[in-house]
């Protein structure tokens, strides 16, 4: 989902004649941060496709503090961009996908595959399912949806702004 946002989003921002030297305005290293706990988090959902299962071994034995790094990487790279607004969008997703994960023992609910009794905080979970018509059907939680937003509407004001440096976005 946020693959689709940025190449979206990166589009209508050409379209609209955004340029990419508003991403300046962003704190670079802990930017680096934020995109490094950000593949962390992807090469983590995705550690199940691997093929060869004693390759990956030692990384699912020490899976939470690897979680929890990442965590860290992403919100320092949040935390010190927060005077951009459209940061703020993905920091409350953020914040929900984090409250399921620890409310659920560092698993995301998948709520169309498992049963709901066991889960806390449902709604947090796996629940929005994008259908075989989508090119890339997936099932999101409310948090990815969020963040999915916060990161189209940050790439739109980073690329709209006139010097790189305006706290606002036009539409």
């Amino acid at each position: 989902m946020f693959i689709e946002a940025i190449v979206i989003s990166l589009i209508i921002g050409f379209i609209r004649g955004g340029k990419l030297r508003g991403f300046r305005r962003l704190n670079k290293v802990t930017t680096l941060l934020f995109i490094l706990g950000a593949v962390v988090q992807y090469l983590i959902s995705s550690i199940g496709q691997f093929a060869d299962a004693s390759s990956v071994e030692l990384i699912l034995r020490y899976i939470k503090p690897i979680q929890i790094l990442s965590y860290l990487l992403i919100l320092v790279g949040l935390l010190t961009n927060y005077r951009v607004r459209s940061i703020w969008p993905v920091l409350v997703g953020y914040i929900l996908n984090f409250i399921s994960l620890v409310s659920n023992g560092w698993l995301m609910p998948d709520l169309v595959a498992n049963e709901v009794e066991n889960v806390k905080l449902a709604f947090l979970g796996k629940t929005i399912q994008f259908f075989e018509p989508y090119p890339l059907p997936k099932l999101i939680s409310l948090g990815d949806l969020i963040i999915a937003f916060g990161i189209f509407s940050l790439i739109q004001e980073m690329m709209l702004s006139d010097d790189g440096y305006r706290t606002s976005y036009r539409f």
